[in-house]
This record gives structure tokens, sequence and C-alpha cells, in this order.
């Protein structure tokens, strides 16, 4: 007993020795700010490997002894599981039970919600890990808890985009019409692109909504952004379709030498430099109105490095090019690009089967031809960009990857 146990010690050791030996060292930048920074989210390297591995074997174990017709109807509900998330996240069922566990009942009085169905509803929420209940009362759970409003973090309005009844049509066409035509989902219900249909005046609510929506990755995203990837300390760092600015926010944060600009659609700026003002970075940072599809705004050419986050899976290959010529033409030299996307091909089961599901959203929600890449596919959107230099991989501790590429 002793020699195995001295054996099991031997192998542990070898086995995190090889992890910490091959893992990428990351990087730490200038500031690390004490009030909140969300690199203190981002495990260890060798932590983060064993996690993933430990994931995928027992999530390919737990499928293996799924008896096969078991499997069939798990899938064929999984959209159940989505229901049951959006509705107690659209209702504010969490929001209401996170500070005191309450039963249903008077979460339905509070909330005014119909009890019978409501209780129904968080028991089904506890059966996914999403309320921990004792006895007659519920409370939230770590998961849930990125579900509520108005917290750092938060992945309240994703929940709420994603699952949004506008969505549907789009989804059910890449089933049918789509299919056989091979026009986008949305294109397809709605003779409309995404873009222009939360554009329109009358759902400026849904636009809002995106907005939102794309904040909630950022902190994550940001924190493994800045703990693998170095920003020029004292440059200009400009995002590129960068929302309300949540990510060059965070960035400059760290970076207290630098300076930003973001640029967007013009009301979507004049949002990202108010919160850049709130945020007390209005001496460093503002938003500039644009279209990545025209000439981009000049002050973009003191860009020391440019960031495309979740913005190139949206767009066919034509369109795509189109957007890196753009940011070609204004580049200074010595300027690098940081593209940050589910890179395909470079990460364990779970997490590619992950992006595989997000890459049939690309489908569904945007025009045909968007998708996600794998980084062949980047460097030949590069090179159709007039873009030489070869693209460097940077794995960070995220479903996402960040490639790198001098201008």
């Amino acid at each position: 007993m002793v020699r195995m146990g001295s054996v099991i010690a031997l192998a542990l050791a070898v086995g995190m020795g090889y992890l910490l030996g091959t893992s990428p060292q990351g990087v730490s930048p200038p500031h690390v700010p004490s009030d909140g920074s969300p690199m203190a989210e981002v495990p260890p390297w060798p932590i983060f490997r064993v996690a993933v591995f430990l994931n995928d074997f027992f999530r390919q174990g737990a499928e293996a002894t799924t008896l096969p017709k078991i499997r069939v109807i798990e899938l064929a509900t999984a959209r159940w599981h989505s229901y049951v998330i959006y509705a107690l996240t659209k209702n504010g069922v969490f929001d209401a039970v996170h500070a005191t566990p309450l039963s249903c009942g008077k979460v339905a009085e509070t909330l005014k919600l119909h009890e019978p169905f409501l209780c129904r509803l968080m028991t089904a929420g506890a059966t996914l890990g999403l309320l921990a209940q004792t006895g007659s009362t519920f409370t939230t759970t770590p998961t849930s808890s990125l579900l509520l409003a108005g917290v750092y973090g938060t992945q309240k309005s994703f929940v709420e985009m994603i699952n949004n009844p506008y969505q549907t049509p789009a989804w059910e066409a890449i089933s049918g019409q789509a299919l056989a035509t091979g026009k986008g989902g949305f294109q397809t219900a709605y003779s409309a692109s995404f873009w222009e249909y939360i554009s329109d005046p009358s759902r400026a609510h849904l636009e809002v909504e995106f907005d939102g929506a794309m904040s909630s990755f950022t902190a994550a995203a940001a924190g493994s952004i800045i703990s693998s990837y170095a920003f020029p300390p004292n440059g200009t760092i400009c995002d590129v379709g960068g929302s309300e600015g949540g990510t060059l926010r965070l960035l400059l944060q760290h970076y207290p030498g630098a300076k930003g600009i973001v640029v967007d659609r013009p009301t979507v700026a004049a949002r990202a430099t108010a919160a850049l003002n709130a945020a007390g970075l209005g001496d460093r940072a503002r938003g500039v109105g644009g279209d990545f599809f025209s000439a981009l705004p000049p002050e973009l050419g003191a860009c020391d490095a440019f960031v495309l986050k979740h913005i190139l899976h949206d767009w066919d290959d034509a369109h795509s090019i189109q957007i890196l010529k753009g940011i070609k033409a204004v580049a200074k030299p010595g300027a690098k690009l940081a593209v940050v996307e589910h890179v395909v091909g470079v990460s364990g089961a779970g997490m590619e089967r992950a992006k595989a599901m997000m890459d049939l959203n690309m489908m569904a929600s945007c025009e045909a031809g968007a998708k996600e890449r794998s980084v062949a596919e980047y460097q030949a959107l590069f090179t159709a960009a007039g873009l030489s230099a070869l693209p460097k991989l940077v794995q960070m501790r995220d479903i996402l990857s960040l490639v790198e590429l001098d201008l």
C-alpha cells in the first residue's frame, strides 16, 4: 500500500511537472487594479489545463455510458433548458432570491407571477443547478449569480438576447429554407440582415440589448486577453467594433500609460464615450463613429494595436477582407492586429463542441458566409487583404484564442 501511494505521488509530481514545464507563461500588465481586475478570474495555466482535461474526460464518459435512446431524448429536448434559464432570468427570479432565500410563493407574490407555474419553473431550475433549494426556499448558485442585473461580469443580457423570441425564426430557417438556399437564417426569416433589423429606430431596445449581450463577454474575455497578450504600455489601443467600450476600459485600467479609441456605429460610439467618461478615462479614450466597410476615421492612424474581438466571425470572407483592408489602409508601420475569436481546432473536445454551436449561431443570425474559422482560414483572409506577415496563435485560458499579426 505504501509503495502504491509512492507511485501515485510520483505520477502526480511528474504530471504537474510536465504541466508546469509546458504551460505558457502568460504576461503581466504594468498595473493590476485592486478593485476588481478580471485577471483574478483567470486560473493558472496548469489548473486550467487539468480542468479542461477532466471536463472532457467525464463528459465523454457520461455520454459513453448513456443509452442511445436517452441521448436522443436529451438532445431533442435541450432547448427546454434554454426556456427555463430564459424565463427565470427575464422575470428577475434570480435577483429576487439572491440576497435572501425565498419560497416560490413569496417570489410569485413579489414579482406578480402565477404561483403554480413559477414553482414548477423554479423546481426545474434547481434540477439544472440554477437554483439551490433547501426545503421550500430557493436561492442562487454560482451559475445563476452570473445572471443578476447590474453586477460585474453579468451574462444576463446575453441570455436574454440569445433566447429572445425574435431569434427563433432565424434558427428555424436554417433547418428548412436557408439550408436549401444557402442564405443566412435571419435574412431568410426577415428579409433583412440582423444589423438592419436591430438598427430600426422602432427596435432601439434590441440594439441596446445586443450591446449589453456583447458586454456580457467582456470581463471574462478581457481577463484572458490581458493575462495572455502584451499591449504597448504607452501606446494607443484601438478597438474596432468595440461596442460600448467595455474591453477598452479594462485594458486601459491595466495599462495606465496607454490611450484608446473605440470605433463603432455613431449611436454606439456616443454611448462608448459616455461610458469611458463615467469610468474616469475621458482624458485617455473616446468613441469615434465609423463604418468598418468604409474608410476608417483618420484618427486610427495613431493606433499601435488594433483589436478585432467577435467581429470577423459575423461576416463572410469578402466582408472580412474588406474590414482588414480598411485597417491596413489606416495603420501606421509597426502597428499590430489582435483578432480575438472562437478559433477552431485549437482546444479540447468540449470547447470545440461549443465553438461548433456558435458557428451555427453565425449561420442563423448573420448573413451567409459568417462563421468561426481556423488559423489557416484566418491566414487566408489576411493574405487576401494584402497582409503578408505570418499570423501567430496566442492560446488563452478561455474558449477564445487570439491571432496576432504585424500590419
